[in-house]
């Protein structure tokens, strides 16, 4: 069988086949010689698959039955013809199972949205890792519009309400209350810094941070 052209064992499997399998064998025939022209290595059974997909092909599972042993057949001789492999690489058995469900999607433009959707579930799924991956998260006090605070990417802004009580909430209040201020001597200005006699005790945006937090409330 090995040396018989592909050519030749495609005449003699089309001869006696049934007007169906005629069909099916040429569409595969033609299929693999345009793979050796192109100089693919390529004929796993998957691959075939899915070039012949537009052409309303075979499917992966009826090339596997015991029926598609013809068919089986003629890539092996094709692949041998070329030099090359009707069995998966290593790099193939590594398919992904969006790479199998595309693999089973027969129409063009099914598979065409089918792809669309999986691309989007990736991304989504992609994203939802990367948050899950950031363990440390800061709250940052300082004004987000001045471009000097120095934010990087790894600086995440959390809603400041998240899992306070009640007790906490009022604690907070009560820090930045004017009777808590004025017992302790203490100013507030325009960005937020608290003061004492002059000397700053809380940095630019203490006040503010606090205010927002309790804005959630």
């Amino acid at each position: 069988m090995v040396n018989i052209h592909p050519d030749e064992l495609f005449i003699q499997l089309h001869e006696n086949a049934s007007t169906r399998k005629k069909h099916t064998l040429e569409l595969i025939h033609e299929t693999c010689k345009k793979q050796t022209k192109q100089g693919s290595k390529d004929f796993s059974i998957v691959t075939i698959v899915n070039l012949l997909a537009d052409k309303n092909g075979p499917s992966e599972q009826t090339l596997r039955n015991k029926t598609g042993e013809d068919y089986r057949v003629l890539i092996k001789q094709w692949a041998e013809y070329a030099n090359g492999s009707s069995k998966k690489n290593k790099k193939q058995n590594s398919s992904t199972f969006n790479d199998e469900v595309l693999a089973n999607v027969n129409d063009p433009t099914t598979r065409a949205l089918v792809g669309m959707i999986l691309a989007e579930n990736k991304k989504l799924k992609s994203e939802n890792s990367l948050l899950k991956q950031q363990t440390t998260l800061t709250i940052d006090m300082r004004k987000s519009k001045d471009e000097s605070m120095g934010i990087n990417q790894n600086t995440v802004l959390v809603s400041a309400s998240h899992n306070l009580t009640e007790m906490e909430f009022k604690a907070l209040r009560e820090a930045i209350s004017e009777d808590f201020m004025n017992h302790r001597g203490w100013t507030v200005d325009d960005h937020g810094r608290v003061k004492e006699k002059g000397t700053q005790v809380y940095k630019p945006g203490y006040v503010n941070a606090i205010k927002k937090v309790l804005s959630e409330d």
